[in-house]
């Protein structure tokens, strides 16, 4: 290997070649000198005690030794020259590249790597530092040797029309535990688990965990249809095992898995030869070029480097409850795919279980010290020797069928002796066997298979130096993009919120949840509007405030458990809603829609009206809002006929940062369907129904008591009241009868604002006699109330009324002219029909929406011309 060799960092520069020792094509051994230079320093000389001291320079000679053996091609230097920095000197051609080591030696000269050479600024070991060998963390090759490794490797896989597939093992392709309720089931055939574990294999490890789980049995089982799948996908793809197991463990899985070694032979990688306790790499196996590399696992967190190179599977499940036995001291998932034991719809899909709360100690991200992790882990496989978990399934299960036995072998009421003997107790198996995931896994794998080599014929083709029969490796597209692409096909259009799924305070986009609905080109959104396509919600807690607003828009929207999105990524396509979706919403969108149409209010204002009143143009409605549909109560297992306002809005603390906002009091918003004017805001006159008019007579009188006081003012309103009637009518009784007229409407109206907390209280007390005179002799002048005015009142629109109100109160003598239309417009009013309509509206059950139709003086200014 020819070589060109640097002068070095080390050297004091600048220097002088003052004589070369070798001559070109002589051969040159490690540490001997080859030439000789020079430099010149200053050097400190004199008497320092008296301080006579002064700087000379002096001229050193050293000599530069050879980093390497070999043989000496040429110089790149001369002699005489001076050199102010580092530079080429020679080129040399080694007797040994040292590009494969083994455990320190050179795998080709034999020669110790680990030897500290003065004369070189680099270790020997330093050339081959890439370990890509399965089993072998000892072997080490160069950077070189590497690439020639992977375009050897490629130019196979091409020739044989392959592709490299890692399969993780554990609840990928196969579910381990070691329980030993398996063995004992698999010696009693009369136990119900017994055909399910009758199959499965097991195994003891001499390495295994040490105390309570030293030398016990692992029982294997195999995802069903693993070994036609194997066979199939070998065609396709170069099989090879990467599992966080130690060595001992991934050796007898693979040999259980593939006896004869013709699937992944010796290509196997365990968590010993791994480098990293934490995380995988494809770099581990192929550290220069993963175009040609895909991955299986159940687990993305755990290649963050190759996401774009994974298929990530449902987790295999078939123990209940056990787990990845292999994954105590990997970090702590944000929002799992776990098997669901009621999604058998689609044979045991996946769904996606709460993750705990990130300030929980067991979700922190910071990786645990390699010895209590590994420590943890064997303290988990101790408490499940110990508590046989499946044992305890089974048992909770007997027990529910002895109930249920019990309860249908109770004789009816009467007859108290029964000479039926009981049915045979009936036991039902807690182990069930129904997942179908590599079937849809199969045919992912087929498609990107056939994707990616029409990609490379294409790329090959297009190179015009390419003939038809080459394996041009330039030419090879990347299998992670064709990757995305497929998969950003599958809910390409979906807009999806999700609900109760991601944990409160972590960002639902960068979620693992979040992360695999962005991967398959569905849009995420973090709240219900009315454009999205799906609302996923947990089925461990159905009752969430973004259900309650996407019935509003059903049926568009389709609100379903998390079992249809898990679905969705097994199958890579939008899947059929009906088997998902949540139970009970059609009932509360046909009750919804009769409310909304209750609560519409239908007259139309009329043209004459309109111009008389300035209220709003012909054909304008006022519409009877509601502000949030009905309480929905959902079907779940746990529920019961009794329960039906039990924890109807609680909230769970690990519910999904998406709803974060959903541990208010929904009991309030969804209170009632509160008729609500045009703009929006609650109709005053909802409030008539319980104001208090007794009160409004007491604070009339004390209004127009304390309002009248002034002598002169009355005076002076007087004389202009009888300047001002335009009509000329003389009649002394009308201004007072209307004064009194528009005085009980301001205060009946300021004590309906007061009740509704819209306007302050007008109330005073009386502080002397003459005050209490003259409550006496206005209340006398009242009479027994005006109880047709309320009646009046009722029908107006309250917003528009109080303002012109008022202004008349503040001059309530002003003009004679407006009391006598005011006088004439209630005269016209129909008492009976009003009474008649608010006491239709009284007997209502409170559910429904309430309206009013109202007449042209009913809106705007309350029937008073406004120029009045």
């Amino acid at each position: 290997m020819v070589k060109t060799i640097q002068l070095g960092s080390r050297l004091r520069y600048p220097i002088t070649i003052t004589k070369l020792y070798k001559e070109p094509n002589q051969p040159i051994k490690k540490k001997e000198a080859l030439f000789q230079y020079s430099f010149k320093w200053k050097r400190t000389v004199g008497d320092n005690i008296r301080g006579e001291t002064w700087e000379a320079e002096e001229t050193t000679y050293a000599d530069w030794s050879s980093p390497s053996d070999g043989e000496l091609k040429s110089w790149k230097i001369r002699v005489g020259q001076e050199i102010s920095r580092d530079q080429d000197c020679m080129v040399v051609k080694e007797s040994c590249s040292h590009d494969v080591q083994f455990g320190g030696l050179c795998a080709i000269c034999g020669k110790d790597m680990t030897e500290v050479n003065w004369a070189a600024e680099s270790r020997d070991m330093d050339r081959a530092p890439i370990n890509m060998v399965h089993d072998q963390t000892h072997l080490t090759v160069s950077e070189t040797q590497a690439q020639k490794t992977e375009n050897a490797l490629q130019r196979r896989l091409l020739q044989h029309r392959k592709l490299s597939l890692v399969v993780d093992l554990d609840q990928t392709i196969i579910h381990a535990c070691i329980d030993p309720t398996v063995g004992e089931w698999q010696k009693d055939p009369s136990n119900p688990n017994y055909p399910s574990v009758r199959n499965v294999k097991s195994f003891q490890l001499d390495d295994g965990p040490r105390g309570v789980a030293n030398n016990c049995w692992y029982y294997i089982k195999m995802r069903p249809g693993l070994e036609d799948f194997l066979k199939k996908i070998s065609t396709m793809y170069e099989l090879h095992v990467y599992t966080m197991g130690t060595r001992a463990y991934a050796q007898n899985v693979a040999r259980i898995v593939d006896p004869d070694k013709k699937l992944f032979g010796n290509r196997v990688i365990s968590r010993d030869e791994n480098g990293n306790m934490y995380a995988k790499s494809l770099q581990r196996l192929f550290p220069v070029s993963t175009k040609m590399v895909v991955i299986i696992d159940d687990r993305a967190d755990v290649w963050p480097r190759n996401r774009p190179n994974l298929i990530k599977v449902s987790p295999y499940d078939f123990f209940k409850g056990i787990g990845d036995i292999n994954s105590g001291f990997l970090p702590k998932q944000q929002g799992l795919l776990t098997p669901s034991a009621a999604a058998t719809t689609n044979g045991g899909l996946a769904r996606i279980a709460p993750a705990p709360s990130p300030d929980k100690e067991d979700s922190t991200t910071m990786e645990p010290p390699l010895e209590k992790a590994l420590e943890e882990q064997e303290k988990t496989l101790e408490k499940q020797i110990k508590d046989r978990p499946l044992q305890a399934l089974q048992e909770q299960q007997d027990k529910q069928d002895e109930a249920a036995e019990r309860a249908s072998a109770t004789p009816e009421s009467g007859n108290t002796e029964s000479t039926t003997p009981p049915p045979p107790h009936h036991r039902h198996q807690v182990l069930q066997d129904d997942d179908r995931e590599l079937a849809f896994l199969e045919n992912h794998l087929t498609a990107l298979h056939k994707s990616f080599f029409q990609a490379y014929e294409q790329n090959r083709l297009s190179q015009p130096s390419s003939s038809p029969s080459s394996l041009d490796t330039q030419s090879i597209p990347d299998v992670g993009s064709i990757l995305t692409t497929l998969k950003a096909q599958a809910l390409s259009g979906c807009k999806i919120v999700l609900s109760g799924i991601v944990p409160i305070g972590m960002d639902v986009y960068r979620s693992e949840i979040g992360l695999q609905v962005a991967s398959f080109g569905a849009e995420l959104r973090s709240s219900v509007t009315r454009d999205v396509t799906h609302l996923v919600v947990s089925s461990q807690r159905p009752r969430t405030k973004k259900v309650r607003q996407a019935i509003r828009y059903l049926p568009k929207i389709k609100i379903v458990n998390q079992d249809w999105l898990a679905a969705c990524f097994s199958e890579w396509r939008v899947v059929e809603e009906g088997p998902y979706l949540i139970e009970g919403l059609e009932d509360a969108q046909k009750k919804l829609n009769e409310k909304v149409q209750d609560a519409e209010a239908t007259e139309t204002v009329s043209d004459a009206d309109d111009t008389d009143s300035g209220n709003a143009p012909p054909g304008k409605k006022r519409i009877l809002r509601l502000k949030s549909p009905p309480r929905v109560r959902f079907a779940t297992a746990a529920s019961t006929g009794n329960d039906e306002d039990e924890d109807e809005d609680e909230e769970d603390s690990d519910s999904g940062g998406d709803d974060e906002d959903e541990d208010e009091d929904m009991d309030e918003e969804l209170e009632a369907f509160k008729p609500t004017d045009a703009d929006g805001q609650l109709s005053p006159i909802d409030g008539l129904k319980t104001f208090n008019w007794g009160s409004a007579d007491e604070e009339l009188a004390e209004f127009l008591e304390s309002g009248s006081d002034d002598e002169e003012e009355e005076e002076e309103d007087e004389d202009d009241d009888d300047g001002d009637n335009v009509n000329g009518d003389d009649d002394e009784e009308a201004p007072a009868q209307a004064a009194t007229n528009i005085t009980t409407t301001s205060s009946s109206y300021e004590q309906l604002l007061a009740a509704q907390g819209t306007a302050p209280s007008t109330k005073r007390k009386a502080d002397d006699e003459e005050e209490e005179e003259s409550h006496k002799r206005r209340k006398s002048l009242l009479g027994p109330g005006p109880s047709s005015l309320r009646n009046e009142l009722k029908d107006e629109d309250v917003e528009a009324t109080t303002a012109e109100v008022e202004t008349q109160a503040a001059h309530d003598d002003q003009d004679v002219q407006y009391a006598d239309d005011l006088d004439k417009e209630f005269e016209e009013l129909d008492e009976e029909a009003l009474e008649a309509d608010f006491l239709a509206m009284d007997d209502g059950d409170g559910d429904e929406a309430q309206g009013q139709q109202v007449d042209g003086h009913g809106t705007g200014n309350g029937g008073v011309d406004e120029n009045g």
